[in-house]
């Protein structure tokens, strides 16, 4: 196995603890693998607002954030925009548009805002989560201000499984739309996933997939885990998850995360 030169961690469910904290073993740990010269980054769904504290927590640096699965790299302190891809406002709209007639819930994230019609179980869910505060727009949610890194939308899990279908077979080939987890439904442009995004992040580094370790727990963090040459699955993690990765570790209550690193990295 080449050395690793690059760890790509994923948040929820791996990197944070039930509780969404993160212990001070994998802070350490993954303060030593920096000292090493391991580039350690940030790799999930959410936006800048809500990924910065714990980039912060770690005290890494001005240490990459890929953001929206992939859709954004931006530095944690500088906020240096490394890439980005968004979904044009017109197809946005279209599907705000389509969420309004279907009465679904739906949420924007345009210029590291987080939008949504109403203030409903969903949305104050998300914002206990996630730590962030949603703009409650009314109406006017359903005029989409501008280019989106991604929409997501919320609701029971088979219900959201039939407004994935729909989608894709309404816009083909605009969007991937994927799940987080069981009640959040990602929306983001057509190319952008993990996977993209942490080949992205070596070619930015110098780094080959081949010297990057990825740990994940979720559907969305296959692709990243496919394209990472030494892939880790959380102990927590989905059945097919583990099933693509070279090595389960931990859970993330367990500091599955420091363990992985403690073993291959240090």
């Amino acid at each position: 196995m080449p050395a690793i030169k690059m760890i790509t961690i994923d948040l929820d469910g791996t990197l944070l603890r039930s509780d969404g904290s993160v212990s001070d073993r994998t802070v350490r740990t993954l303060q030593a693998a920096r000292d090493k010269g391991v580039v350690v980054a940030i790799a999930t769904g959410r936006m800048y607002q809500t990924a910065r504290p714990y980039g912060e927590r770690l005290g890494l640096g001005d240490s990459p954030l890929l953001l929206f699965a992939g859709g954004l790299i931006e530095t944690l302190e500088s906020k240096k925009i490394l890439f980005q891809q968004v979904i044009p406002r017109e197809w946005a709209q279209e599907l705000a548009d389509l969420a309004r007639r279907r009465g679904w819930q739906l949420q924007t994230y345009i210029d590291d805002v987080l939008r949504a019609a109403r203030d409903d179980e969903w949305i104050r869910d998300y914002e206990r989560i996630t730590h962030s505060k949603a703009c409650i727009c009314g109406d006017d949610f359903y005029h989409v201000q501008g280019d989106c890194n991604k929409l997501l939308s919320r609701g029971g899990h088979d219900d959201l499984v039939a407004r994935k279908a729909l989608i894709e077979k309404t816009f083909p080939g605009r969007f991937n739309v994927l799940f987080s987890a069981p009640t959040f439904l990602e929306i983001m442009p057509q190319g952008v996933d993990k996977g993209e995004g942490i080949r992205r992040l070596g070619e930015l580094y110098g780094i080959g997939t081949d010297e990057i370790m990825a740990l994940g727990d979720s559907q969305n963090d296959l692709d990243m885990l496919k394209a990472a040459g030494f892939p880790v699955a959380m102990a927590n993690a989905a059945e097919e998850v583990k099933a693509a990765a070279a090595y389960v570790t931990a859970s993330n209550d367990d500091d599955g995360v420091a363990a992985a690193v403690e073993k291959f990295v240090l």
